[in-house]
């Protein structure tokens, strides 16, 4: 899940991603700030909340780029993996997505 919020001290816009663990989202001001978990929110200072974007796109971005063979997916005990330089490049493009959504 994304959630776009907005700092109410400088108001600066903000999307929060619950698929990156243990992350604090920060306005540039300092003083406020998100860090959205699966099965919780945990916020600072007094944001106003805007939406939120029930998607995962990175999932989404791997099968896209996996089906155009862009991407291999290694197989190990019945789980798949992706290479580090693979995730950097997917994590890009989802920021460049969630950028967009502001």
């Amino acid at each position: 899940m994304y959630l776009k919020w907005k700092c109410s001290i400088c108001g600066k816009v903000i999307i929060s991603n619950s698929y990156r663990r243990h992350e604090m989202d920060n306005c540039k001001c300092g003083k406020t700030g998100c860090d959205l978990e699966e099965d919780y929110c945990r916020w600072t200072g007094t944001p106003e909340y805007i939406e939120e974007y029930d998607y995962n796109f990175f999932d989404e971005l791997v099968l896209g780029l996996e089906t155009q063979r862009l991407i291999i997916i290694l197989k190990h005990e019945g789980r798949g993996f992706i290479i580090l330089e693979d995730v950097m490049m997917i994590r890009k493009l989802e920021d460049e997505i969630v950028e967009s959504l502001k």
